[in-house]
């Protein structure tokens, strides 16, 4: 962290460009819609409304796949979502989530 409090975000690989829809999951049972706009190895930035404080951890869930989530940390905050870290960028979930840019009819959609 720096001196004024900004984190400094460092991504590991390529960013793709997304747009998957996603539920956030708190570790206190809190939901929220999201749509994760770019994605890396090491993180990606969600769309949301959620107010989310820094270092929070959550899970993002795709609506295009069932399975685990991918446990995060929001390392910074904008005005329209969150920039999130990976807690374990090794995940077999964060290859799955990057090829969701191949399937354009989840783009945009809400719903299961």
């Amino acid at each position: 962290m720096s001196a004024n409090g900004e984190f400094l975000e460092q991504r590991w690989g390529k960013r793709v460009e997304l747009d998957v829809p996603a539920e956030l999951k708190t570790s206190d049972g809190l939901s929220f819609e999201a749509s994760v706009k770019n994605a890396s190895v090491s993180g990606a930035f969600v769309e949301t409304d959620a107010n989310l404080p820094v270092l929070a951890r959550l899970s993002v869930h795709p609506f295009a796949r069932a399975g685990e989530g991918l446990d995060a940390s929001v390392v910074r905050i904008e005005k329209t979502g969150v920039a999130l870290e990976w807690l374990d960028p090794g995940s077999r979930s964060v290859p799955a989530l990057l090829s969701l840019r191949h399937n354009p009819s989840m783009a945009g959609r809400f719903s299961r």
